[in-house]
């Protein structure tokens, strides 16, 4: 069972920053898994959430403000290609599109091609809610591998559905680990998916996703199975 460190190595070190993905490949992480979205100057910028804090406390899309004015909030924020020049060869890369757009031409191909720059198109795995974006992946490259991330959480977009697998065949499904259970690892299984969990930061889950088949968890803590 591979240990990916979920957005680096959190429980070390702030999540998403050069620092966190350091500590995890330091403390021998099998990968690490970050997410992506554009800012407004379509920079490939490695964060989260889809929004952040204004100055006068209200909420803004991160696609409304330029890579140096989210700077300005959070001088942390990476680049994806300044995690790019840290990770090893023979590391898996995942990598979660971060988009609720139908359109996403640009951020796919602005990912393909500096994956490509690197040579880590054959360790990466490609994720994303949104099955637009891993549709559009197949037809960027059918050699990619992507990955299917699934939730039942009814907070989430209505196109979340592990339905989308019979139409885009992903490498792999990554489902959240409070809704998963034997029927769904098993119906994964049987369709030749990969499993991975996230996030698998206790012992209960640990042994949940064990249970279920797992190729692969997702940890804010990179020592999970000492």
């Amino acid at each position: 069972m591979l240990i990916i460190g979920h957005r680096g190595a959190p429980s070390i070190k702030k999540e998403n920053t050069l620092d966190s993905f350091q500590a995890a490949l330091n403390h021998n992480v099998d990968g690490i898994e970050l997410d992506v979205q554009l800012s407004k100057d379509c920079k490939l910028v490695v964060l989260h959430d889809l929004h952040t804090y204004k100055l006068n406390g209200k909420y803004d899309l991160i696609r409304n403000y330029s890579l140096n004015k989210l700077k300005k909030l959070n001088y942390q924020i990476p680049i994806l290609e300044d995690i790019l020049k840290i990770t090893p060869p023979h590391k898996e890369l995942h990598i979660e599109i971060k988009s609720n757009q139908i359109n996403n031409d640009i951020i796919i191909t602005k990912i393909y091609n500096l994956l490509s720059k690197y040579k880590l198109e054959t360790q990466t795995i490609l994720s994303s809610f949104n099955p637009f974006v891993l549709s559009a992946l197949k037809q960027l490259s059918h050699s990619i591998r992507i990955g299917l991330l699934w939730t039942l959480c009814p907070d989430e977009p209505w196109f979340i559905t592990h339905y989308s697998c019979y139409k885009i065949n992903p490498y792999s499904f990554h489902a959240s680990i409070e809704y998963m259970n034997k029927e769904m690892a098993e119906w994964a299984k049987k369709h030749n998916m990969k499993l991975y969990y996230y996030t698998i930061n206790n012992t209960q889950s640990l042994k949940k996703a064990e249970a279920l088949y797992a190729d692969g968890i997702f940890s804010d803590y990179p020592n999970i199975l000492d």
